[in-house]
C-alpha cells in the first residue's frame, strides 16, 4: 500500500459509511464518504482518488447507473471501481466486471479481506475478485 492512497465510500446508509471509512482509515488510507450515486460524481469532479467502493443499491440513482457514468468520463475512466453490496448473487459479481468494476465486497465484509482486497486492487492485482466475498 502506498501510505495516504485516496478511497471514496458511497453508501446511502451511515452506519455502514462510517464503519467502513473507519476500517480503511485505520489500514492508512484517507478516506471520503459520501452517500449517493450524485454525490460520489460530484466529490469524483472535484477531487482525485485512486478507488471507488460503490454500493450497488442506494435510492435515486444507484451503483450500476452510477459506474456507468464514471466509466462514460474520460477523466475518471481509469480509476478503479469496486462494487459493495448486500447481494451477493454470482450475476451481480459477473455484471459488476462486466460493467467495468474490478471487484466485488459483499456486505457485511470481513475486515482483514477488504483491506487485503482494496490493498490488491491498488497494487493493480486483477484477479481480486478471489477468495471470500
Amino acid at each position: 500500500m502506498i501510505e495516504g492512497q485516496r478511497i471514496l465510500v458511497v453508501d446511502d446508509q451511515q452506519d455502514i459509511r462510517e464503519m467502513t471509512a473507519l476500517v480503511l482509515s485505520g489500514a492508512g488510507y484517507r478516506v471520503d464518504a459520501v452517500g449517493s450515486g450524485e454525490s460520489a460524481l460530484a466529490t469524483l469532479e472535484q477531487d482525485r482518488f485512486d478507488l471507488v467502493l460503490l454500493d450497488i443499491n442506494m435510492p435515486e440513482m444507484d451503483g450500476w447507473e452510477t459506474l456507468r457514468l464514471i466509466r462514460c468520463d474520460e477523466e475518471l475512466t481509469g480509476v478503479p471501481v469496486v462494487m459493495f453490496s448486500v447481494k451477493g448473487e454470482i450475476r451481480d459479481k459477473v455484471e459488476s466486471l462486466q460493467e467495468g468494476a474490478v471487484d466485488f465486497v459483499t456486505k457485511p465484509f470481513i475486515v482483514d479481506d477488504l483491506i487485503e482486497r482494496v490493498g490488491r486492487v491498488l497494487a493493480g492485482t486483477r484477479g481480486a475478485t478471489g477468495g471470500a466475498p
